[in-house]
């Protein structure tokens, strides 16, 4: 067992990995694998780079572990490689198709991969070639993970059954794919790579969490405003630019008052409908009414499963009728899942509330669960700092009102820091939705 608290399990089919970040700079694994190697540990006697590495940290696959699922009888979430990076550059393509045949013969599990190279992720995953083109349904890398699955090839995982690519979707629904997030500079490069790669659940991991991050472009919000902050009458609502005078009057006319209806009822239909982001850009496809096959354009919900595109690539013409599924809505975002949390360890680096609570309430918005792991080696006093600050404790982030106050924060240790945020634990999970 484990004591991550988003997992029940770990599983390390391979070990080692490079810093590549500031996040990497305090590396738990780093340390405990030199730990581990002095105490003559099997996988941990390989060296890595000393600069990006170390003692016990070199890049190793463990062929043998790979049947360590098999074994598992009991449903369980398990981090996939809490000890390494599964996408890492030196992790071989072969391999990772024997890891990923593991997963697809064990759907009792749910996966947890964990990267810091989206990157790589999406092109083996959607077997990006050298001509640049994508094969969304991965059908190069299931034929590995197939050849993985057969008794006869040299890559064969014992104990694996033969027929994984015609008996799995792809992705696989148990496999969730996550990237980790420290600041908004790795946010902007690393999840664009993640929302290309194909997985029933995408995910960020933001600890430790180093500055604010924004993830506003990633996690439209399902409505334009939650529907308590709704106004009654269609008077008191604003329209944003973008939406064409006559896309406003088919909405308005459905949900006016002369049908007994108001904007907080076109709000909670948009929940109840589980339709698309409002002003998600989308790609429709079903050809509904006069339009051709595929269209592109923000969407506006109407009623139902129904709603208007309005249009960025026909000028001439203002919007498209659209009907939508459950399968557009997950093609509208990109992130299914945010963790954050603090770092810990006698280097840890402090976390300010607010970039905290900043991504909770994102989340909140966007109708994404959140869950925060812990505070970490610091947690806030309770009080706003005018001036200096106490023996023990320093200041964090950025003014929290208009006089300048900042939070205090003092280091307390992981565990009186606990998990809770203004006052309450986040332990939300996502559903599985397969893409």
């Amino acid at each position: 067992m484990t004591k991550i608290e988003w997992t029940d399990k770990v599983w390390n089919p391979t070990s080692g990995c490079d810093r590549i970040s500031p996040g990497c700079d305090n590396c738990y694994a780093l340390t405990m694998a030199k730990r581990l190697k002095s105490m003559g540990q099997a996988k941990y006697q390989n060296d890595g780079d000393p600069r990006t590495s170390g003692p016990g940290f070199g890049l190793t696959t463990h062929p043998d572990a790979l049947t360590e699922p098999l074994r598992w009888r009991k449903p369980r979430r398990v981090f996939v490689n809490s000890m390494s990076d599964l996408f890492h550059a030196r992790v071989p393509r072969e391999f990772l198709a024997r890891v990923f045949a593991v997963m697809a013969a064990t759907p009792q599990h749910t996966y947890q991969i964990l990267t810091k190279r989206p990157d790589r992720a999406a092109r083996i995953l959607t077997d990006l070639c050298s001509c640049g083109r994508g094969h969304p349904h991965g059908e190069h890398f299931r034929s590995e993970m197939e050849w993985a699955a057969t008794s006869h090839s040299p890559t064969y995982v014992p104990g694996l059954e033969h027929g994984i690519y015609h008996r799995t979707s792809w992705p696989l629904p148990n496999v969730w794919i996550g990237t980790s997030v420290e600041n908004q500079k790795y946010a902007d490069l690393r999840i664009p790579a993640l929302a290309a790669t194909p997985a029933a659940v995408r995910f960020l991991s933001c600890e430790p969490l180093l500055g604010p991050v924004d993830l506003t472009q990633w996690m439209p919000p399902i409505s334009p405003v939650p529907a308590a902050q709704a106004p009654r009458t269609w008077a008191e609502w604003t329209w944003p630019d973008w939406v064409p005078t006559k896309v406003r009057e088919h909405v308005e006319d459905f949900w006016g008052a002369a049908q007994g209806r108001s904007p907080r009822d076109w709000i909670r239909d948009m929940h109840e409908q589980g339709a698309p982001p409002f002003g998600a850009t989308l790609r429709m496809d079903d050809g509904f009414g006069h339009n051709p096959p595929h269209v592109t354009g923000r969407y506006v919900h109407c009623w139902n499963n129904i709603g208007r595109l309005v249009l960025d690539d026909d000028p001439d013409r203002e919007f498209a009728y659209t009907s939508f599924g459950s399968r557009d809505r997950a093609r509208a975002r990109s992130i299914d899942w945010v963790i954050a949390g603090g770092e810990s360890g006698h280097r840890a680096r402090p976390m300010a509330p607010q970039w905290a609570t900043s991504l909770r309430d994102r989340c909140a918005a966007a109708d994404v669960p959140f869950f925060f792991k812990q505070w970490g080696e610091y947690a806030p006093t309770g009080y706003l700092v005018i001036g200096g600050t106490s023996k023990g404790t320093l200041l964090a982030g950025d003014p929290v009102d208009d006089l300048g106050h900042r939070v205090e924060l003092a280091r307390v240790g992981r565990q009186r820091a606990g998990r809770e945020l203004d006052g309450r634990t986040h332990d939300e999970f996502p559903k599985a939705v397969t893409r």
